[in-house]
């Protein structure tokens, strides 16, 4: 009787629990790979979301005078408030984040050809820095 009060019990507190199945975990200033339409949470109000990607490369067989770069949209939370943001692969782009609460590093982006177009497939490296 005891043990099926416990159990019981147990059970309460598991779905009283906030369920963010939907949301990966990541930690402040560790690097993770991000896919496009997936979320990843530091805690309830921090995440950072790829929505899309756009291949602004240099077209295939085309003589260009810029290589060109990725775009990344995101949505993010920064301390409970809500922005959309983009920023480019090329370090020659100037990234102004719209937050200040911490920071979003780029690291790289697969695939990174000219004619890489399929959402489901880019994987975004970033850091979320914070001090």
């Amino acid at each position: 009787m005891r043990a099926l009060f416990l159990l019981a019990l147990l059970s309460v507190f598991t779905s009283c629990t906030k369920n963010n199945s939907d949301c990966t975990s990541i930690e402040y200033n560790k690097a993770f790979i991000a896919g496009v339409g997936e979320q990843y949470c530091v805690d309830d109000k921090n995440y950072v979301r790829i929505d899309k990607v756009d291949n602004q490369l240099c077209p295939c067989n085309a003589d260009c005078i810029w290589e060109g770069e990725f775009i990344v949209h995101m949505s993010v939370t920064a301390d409970g408030k809500s922005y959309e943001y983009s920023f480019g692969s090329s370090e020659k782009t100037i990234d102004e984040e719209p937050f200040d609460f911490f920071k979003l590093k780029f690291l790289s982006i697969t695939p990174n050809s000219c004619d890489s177009d399929v959402q489901k497939d880019f994987r975004v490296g970033l850091i979320l820095e914070k001090d």
